[in-house]
Parts: structure tokens; C-alpha cells; sequence
């Protein structure tokens, strides 16, 4: 069976482009829109998370721009006799437009690494309080995922040498891709995967060790099925690009950028996707849900903290690093109820959460 690139007009290619990106912006617009009514203090987790995913729509938004310049140039040479045509433009012109086109790859890496930042991100604001082991775990993940990064930055940039071969071979010699070679996209395939396997495996301890109901597990469990749509998206992607390995690269231009916006678009909606989950329990409501550390909770409560023996002969904590610490889980619960529609209450003098449901 020979394999022929998706069929489908180029202005139903621009089309199908932009739709995929409004529809990944729809749920950014009510993740932000979650924030900003929620009065409560905002980390640099936080704040880092919602930067993360602005960032990875946008660098979306910068591939599928050089995408739409690329098709409606090709649409100038529609009715061109097709044997004066390289990539869809006369010979002159391909060298610009592979050339803008690799340029174009970093962006879609840009896009998905700063996914899962946001996951990162996310899932430091909600775990961060665990403990010395969570911060950990959290640290390792951090670096692995900036040193995958920078691996699939230099297969993009140095795969090719002379780096000029990704879109003007010398004489005598074929066309160079990272991401027409399936040594390079197997590598990059499965860093990517276990990037991906490596941050989910955060949440997985904490559903293990925390003491949760039914329908507050379903939630972390929803955060962590949203970030498993981006390794569906890579696998597919990979077995595409595996069966199209032997056709030439001008013959399939176009799956190749569907199934690159359709993983990015994934990975968006995989970390967006909660922030629907915790909108989706509000509308249900009937009144006005005020999450746990808002600012007339932080302003009406007080922390006040007895004598106690704790078998040290001191007897006494600290009122200032109290007060900080219980801050902090005030800050953890409402992360808990924007990320995961979870609703948590504050018990006692050690901060221990009670989820509600």
C-alpha cells in the first residue's frame, strides 16, 4: 500500500489550523478567567503554570502562522505545471520556504516542552507541601524535562550537517530532516514519552499516600489522565510518521504539520482540561463557591497556637513560621479546588487538610 499526504484543499489546511488553536485557547480563556476570580494569594507555581501554557499556545500560534504563508504561497502555484514544482512552489522558492519551514520545527518543541512546564508547574503548587521527598521528586523531573528539551533543540538544529542541508543540499546530495529521520524521531518520540511518564509519575505518590475520598482520588486521577493524552498523541504521531518513512518528504508535507499541531493542541488541552472540570462543579452549584484562602477567609481568620508538650522540654511553636506554614496549605487547598475541582478544609493547629466533596 502506498501511502498518499492527507487530501484535503490548502485554504481547508488554513481552516482546519486556526480552528485547532481556538479551540485549544477556549479552555486557556477559562483557566484564567478561574484565576482571576479567585481573590485568593497566587504563587510563582502558579503564575508560572498559567505562563507556561500562554507560551505554549503562542509558539502554536507562530507555527501555524509560518504554516498558513507556506499554503497560500503554494495556492499561487495551483495550476502550475507540476513538474516546475518542488514542495508546491517553483524551484527558486523552496529553498526559502524549507528554510522557514525548519525554523518553524523549534517552535512546535517550544510549544509542547512549555506544556509540560505547566504540568510541572502545577503539580509543585499541589504537591509542594508533601515534604522534602515531593520537592525532590519534583526537582528531578524539572531537570529531566529541561535536559530532554535541549536534546530534541540540538536534533532540530545539528541533525543535518552541513546544518544548510535541511533546506539546500549540496550537489549530489538529498535533503536532511531531524524529523524525516527515524532514527531522529524515534529518539525524539520516546524522550518525549518518558519526559511526559516522568511527570505524571508526580501525582501518582501523593494518590498513594494521601488519605482521600472516592470523588476527590477521581480528580487527581482526572489531572493525571489529562497529561496521558499527550503520549496518545506522540505514539500516534510516531506509528504515522513509521509508516511514511520511504515516501519522499515533499510528498507528505502536510502530515507532518497536522500530527505536530495535533500533539501540541493535546498537550494544551491536557493541561487546561482541570481548570474545565473545576468550572464545569461550579456551574453546578447553586451558589457562589468561595475557595479556602481567598481574601476575606484570610482576613477573618486568626492562628493562634497553645503550649503544647512535644517531649523536646520547649513546649512552644513559633507564631510567625505558623502562621507562614498555614499560609502555605491555605495556598495547597486552593490550588487543589481551581486545578482539580477538589475542596479541601483547614483542621486543626498542624494543618492537616480534610477533603470535602
Amino acid at each position: 500500500m502506498v501511502y498518499t499526504d492527507i487530501h484535503l484543499p490548502l485554504p481547508g489546511f488554513i481552516a482546519l489550523d486556526w480552528a485547532l488553536m481556538t479551540l485549544a485557547l477556549i479552555p486557556i480563556l477559562i483557566r484564567i478567567s478561574l484565576r482571576q476570580r479567585s481573590r485568593g494569594y497566587h504563587s510563582l507555581s502558579t503564575n508560572l503554570a498559567d505562563g507556561f501554557v500562554l507560551l505554549a499556545w503562542l509558539s502554536g500560534c507562530v507555527l501555524i502562522s509560518i504554516n498558513t504563508w507556506k499554503n497560500n504561497l503554494r495556492m499561487q502555484y495551483l495550476h502550475a505545471d507540476p513538474s516546475t514544482l518542488y514542495y508546491g512552489v517553483p524551484e527558486s522558492l523552496s529553498g526559502h520556504l524549507l528554510y522557514v519551514s525548519w525554523i518553524s520545527l523549534f517552535f512546535i518543541y517550544i510549544s509542547l516542552w512549555a506544556a509540560k512546564g505547566a504540568f510541572l508547574a502545577l503539580y509543585y503548587s499541589l504537591f509542594s507541601l508533601q515534604g522534602k521527598r515531593a520537592r525532590i521528586t519534583l526537582a528531578v523531573a524539572s531537570i529531566f524535562t529541561a535536559a530532554t528539551f535541549l536534546l530534541h533543540i540540538f536534533l532540530i538544529a545539528f541533525w543535518c550537517s552541513p546544518i544548510s542541508r535541511n533546506w539546500s543540499p549540496p550537489p549530489g546530495q538529498h535533503l536532511c530532516s531531524a524529523v524525516h529521520s527515524m532514527s531522529s524521531v524515534t529518539i525524539s518520540t520516546f524522550t518525549n514519552i518518558a519526559t511526559d511518564l516522568v511527570i505524571l509519575s508526580i501525582p501518582i505518590s501523593t494518590l498513594l499516600a494521601t488519605q482521600l475520598g472516592r470523588s476527590e482520588k477521581a480528580g487527581l486521577v482526572f489531572v493525571f489522565a489529562m497529561g496521558s493524552v499527550s503520549i496518545l498523541a506522540a505514539g500516534v504521531r510516531f506509528v504515522t510518521l513509521k509508516l511514511v518513512q520511504n515516501v519522499p518528504r515533499a510528498e507528505i508535507t502536510h502530515t507532518i504539520d497536522v500530527w505536530a499541531l495535533v500533539e501540541i493542541v493535546s498537550s494544551i488541552l491536557a493541561v487546561c482540561l482541570p481548570s474545565l472540570r473545576t468550572a464545569a462543579r461550579r456551574y453546578r452549584r447553586s451558589g457562589v463557591h468561595r475557595p479556602l484562602g481567598s481574601r476575606s477567609d484570610s482576613n477573618s481568620e486568626s492562628v493562634k497556637r497553645e503550649n503544647v508538650g512535644t517531649g523536646t522540654g520547649t513546649g512552644t511553636v513559633d507564631g510567625v513560621e505558623e502562621s507562614e506554614k498555614m499560609k502555605g496549605i491555605r495556598v495547597q487547598a486552593t490550588h487543589l479546588d481551581l486545578e482539580c475541582g477538589i475542596s479541601c478544609e483547614r483542621h486543626g493547629n498542624v494543618g492537616v487538610l480534610e477533603v470535602k466533596s
